[in-house]
């Protein structure tokens, strides 16, 4: 044994857990002649301080060195300086005494050797600290290395297996108090056939657990939060000034590490000895959202047997199931790992689920709780709401309208949900309300309850003639009134985008748009909503002939929900496809066709979702690919038919047709339509207009052009919200009148009420080619700008004319005289010359 040791050995105990590395440092300050003994001693609870100090007093005392220990009522100034004065437990001690201290410590000739925890801080204890560091550095307890543990089992002639020894050190952090309680409960044959150290365990967490319960209970409360919640969850605290105060008191008390996270057996101690209430008050109030059962830790939370936990936790999901669905799925899924299984659990999980856009999880969800319905009334709701709300996302509205049928509605609340997807997927007896029904509970008016009533007052008023303007009031309060009441309840259909369709279909975009950004603001429903809500603002601004701000909403709709379900993705195909029919070429509207036709095929038609149909319908015929359009287009018609034909529903279905004959030339195929719309004219006044612009339609493609009538038929067209039909009826007009006036009046109009997109052209030119003189507009006309654009686009003569209404042949003109004006030699030298003009072009807003 080295003569280091054993001076080691002479100065402590055998049973002392003190190794050399912090034993010779104060054996150092203790025999160094030619300085008095200065140094301070610090650590955390348990980690030998006073040990290391009752050591010193011993191996001075055979020094026969002049000692003194600080007692209550010693005066400090009145210790000789040349006196080694003993101070434990620096930390505690009275203002006076500390004062006394802080003077004594400022004396470099003033022998002190003091003990003191890191916490609590003063600026007494602070200021000694520091004088006696300027002495020598501080001896740091409180955490141990392997090599320390090794030291301490060979000084007292015991083994330990080197894999007991890693697993000892893991759980422990190191903690010299906790390693020494591991050491003296440690037994070989506890672990003979245990890797896990069960037994152990179990002793270190009742050690554990009794430190816990004297701590200050701020120190108690967040050890207990930072045990429960994942590592990268922020400390909170009553106040958040005082979080690096209350990790330092852990880290003091020997159940922190310094990063500030407790100690693997603390962590463990904590979650097996908190009570059912207090463990889901800290899940309920996890920072971020977390399943506590994903945590590295495993499923701990499984193996709590406590009976109070299920019910606890179940109640803390329902209290969140509304308000943060994320949150309550994690609380619920907690539940089942307990073994909690029910329909109801299930449903509420499926609800949850539902809420924030998780579908598939919602359906299977729903397929437990129908394994396990008990057919109660609530459980019995809750999966016919959530079941339709969920198949209608999957864009199979029907199917889900089936589960009132199982299922029937037992509130006036469901009762109008069952009829929103009764109507929705034309169902003849959907009007009769279930007002009457004994099984369905009344209750007192609430702000839900009114937004329901007009809900249902409006979906029924719109399937009556002439009745259009008020059902969409009813629907646009409805809207509103929702909005207000916070609900998040599951729905087949959300009322602002009820609300918003009527409008589209009444001809009132303003309106639309009013309730949707109204909704948006209100964050009307769960949070997937927005997305859709988004997805109907882009529709709504592709009507009003603005692509920039169609486009943005679109691009908002898809960063929230990257992946969108079935419903959501026929809307968002049609958007895509809409703006490549009006502001895309040929190749650029067959691409887009290309992309969005699957979805087609993944929903199915219902009341909510004719305006996305008849956009597909319209780009079908335009790209000669009507086969995938043809089977829901007809299923559409029979489902306004079964319901009575309403005009409000129908008359954009039936310009659909229309449109479809004049693009694919089958004026034969013309004739349902147009009777349609003539025979609900008298009681729509979109139909009126859609039956007398079609008329006038047929008549300018068979060569007949009465200008005052196509000029106001087109107005006429615009103002329902269908500018760009108006704008194509008034341009086919212009094409086939020989009148020169008339011809530039209606393509004027047709300008007018649908001004191109134009932005800025900034692509580099070729080599060879020469910037003209001055800009576009300094060389070219007006109308030669716009050609010039769509040349540089790659447009065909064809395809420039049918883009701002005007013949091939005058595009081919306009081209020429191009040509000339700029001095073009050829094809190729002419788009490089006018790319450089256009780059030196102001750009046009985007947002047409």
């Amino acid at each position: 044994m080295s003569s280091t040791t054993l001076t080691v050995a002479a100065f402590f105990d055998a049973t002392t857990f003190t190794g050399t590395r912090h034993a010779r440092p104060l054996i150092e300050a203790l025999t160094t002649h030619d300085l008095p003994p200065r140094v301070l001693i610090s650590g955390n609870a348990g980690s030998g301080k006073t040990t290391m100090l009752r050591g010193a007093q011993r191996f001075l005392t055979q020094k026969r060195a002049t000692v003194s220990v600080l007692g209550p009522d010693t005066d400090v100034l009145d210790v000789p300086a040349a006196s080694i004065l003993l101070v434990d437990d620096l930390h505690l001690l009275p203002a006076a005494q500390m004062e006394g201290l802080r003077v004594r410590a400022s004396d470099p000739d003033a022998a002190l050797v003091a003990t003191s925890r890191p916490w609590p801080h003063s600026h007494a204890l602070s200021s000694i600290a520091r004088h006696l560091e300027r002495s020598r550095p501080a001896v740091v307890l409180g955490h141990l290395t392997r090599a320390d543990v090794l030291d301490y089992l060979e000084a007292n002639e015991r083994t330990l297996k080197p894999t007991c020894l890693d697993h000892l050190l893991e759980v422990t952090g190191g903690v010299a108090w906790l390693v020494s309680a591991a050491l003296a409960a440690h037994d070989d044959r506890d672990c003979a056939d245990d890797g896990t150290h069960t037994a152990l365990g179990n002793v270190l967490e009742q050690s554990v657990a009794h430190r816990m319960g004297v701590v200050d209970d701020d120190v108690r409360r967040t050890i207990e939060a930072m045990s429960v919640w994942s590592d990268d969850a922020p400390v909170m605290t009553d106040d958040p000034d005082d979080v690096e105060s209350v990790i330092a008191q852990g880290y003091a008390e020997g159940l922190l590490l310094r990063s500030g996270r407790p100690v693997p057996v603390v962590r463990s101690a904590v979650r097996a000895n908190l009570s059912a209430r207090r463990l889901v008050d800290l899940l309920a109030a996890m920072p971020g959202g977390m399943d506590p059962l994903a945590s590295r830790n495993g499923d701990w939370l499984a193996d709590i047997r406590d009976p109070r936990l299920s019910p606890a936790l179940l109640e803390h999901g329902d209290q969140l199931l509304e308000s943060d669905p994320v949150r309550a799925s994690e609380l619920y899924a907690a539940a089942a790992e307990t073994g909690v299984n029910s329909a109801d659990l299930a449903a509420k999980r499926a609800q949850a689920a539902l809420s924030w856009g998780d579908v598939d999880s919602a359906a299977q969800l729903l397929d437990e709780a129908m394994a396990f319905a008990d057919r109660s009334d609530d459980v019995s709701a809750r999966i016919a709401d959530v079941a339709a709300a969920t198949w209608s996302m999957r864009g199979m509205l029907h199917t889900g309208a089936g589960f009132y049928e199982a299922f029937p509605p037992t509130t006036a609340e469901a009762s109008v949900r069952r009829l929103i997807a009764r109507i929705g997927v034309g169902e003849a007896g959907a009007a009769e309300t279930d007002d009457a029904s004994p099984d369905v509970q009344r209750a007192a008016p609430s702000t839900l309850g009114v937004a329901m009533n007009l809900l249902q007052r409006g979906l029924l008023t719109s399937l009556r003639a002439d009745h259009g303007d008020a059902a969409v009031a009813d629907l646009v309060r409805a809207s509103h009134l929702f909005t207000a009441s916070r609900s998040a309840a599951p729905m087949p259909e959300h009322p602002a985008i009820i609300a918003a369709v009527a409008a589209i279909s009444a001809g009132d975009l303003a309106t639309a748009r009013a309730v949707v950004d109204a909704a948006i603001d209100g964050h009307q429903g769960t949070s997937w909503v927005m997305s859709r809500l988004l997805l109907w603002k882009s529709w709504i601004a592709l009507q009003q002939a603005k692509g920039a701000r169609s486009r943005e909403a679109l691009e908002a709709s898809v960063a929230l929900t990257p992946k969108a379900a079935a419903r959501d993705e026929l809307l968002l195909q049609a958007i895509r496809v809409g703006l490549a029919r009006r502001y895309e070429d040929a190749a650029g509207l067959e691409a887009a066709w290309e992309r969005g036709r699957d979805g087609l095929l993944d929903a199915d038609v219902d009341l909510y979702t004719l305006l996305p149909l008849v956009e597909f319908v319209s780009a079908g015929a335009r790209v000669g690919d009507e086969a995938v359009t043809e089977p829901l287009f007809s299923r559409a018609l029979a489902l306004v038919e079964a319901l009575g034909r309403p005009a409000l529903w129908s008359a954009h279905l039936r310009w659909a047709g229309i449109q479809r004959g004049i693009l694919r030339n089958r004026p034969e195929s013309l004739s349902p339509h147009a009777h349609a719309l003539v025979d609900a004219a008298p009681h729509s006044g979109v139909a009126e207009t859609m039956a007398k612009a079609g008329r006038l339609w047929t008549s300018v493609l068979a060569g007949s052009v009465d200008v005052d009538e196509v000029d106001a038929a087109a107005q006429s067209l615009a103002a329902i919200g269908l500018r760009w039909d108006a704008a194509r009826l008034a341009g086919q007009g212009a094409g086939r009148s020989d009148d020169r006036k008339v011809s530039a009046r209606l393509l004027a109009r047709a300008r007018e009420l649908f001004p191109q997109e134009k932005p800025a052209v900034t692509e580099t030119p070729g080599e060879n080619a020469e910037a003209p003189a001055g800009t576009v507009e300094s060389v070219l006309s007006e109308r030669e700008t716009d050609v010039a654009r769509l040349v540089v686009e790659g447009k065909t003569y064809a395809e420039i004319g049918e883009t701002i209404f005007i013949s091939p042949r005058t595009a081919e003109h306009h081209i020429a005289s191009i040509r000339r004006r700029l001095g073009a030699t050829s094809r190729s030298d002419l788009i490089a010359k006018l790319r450089v003009a256009l780059s030196q072009t102001r750009p046009f807003a985007d947002d047409v």
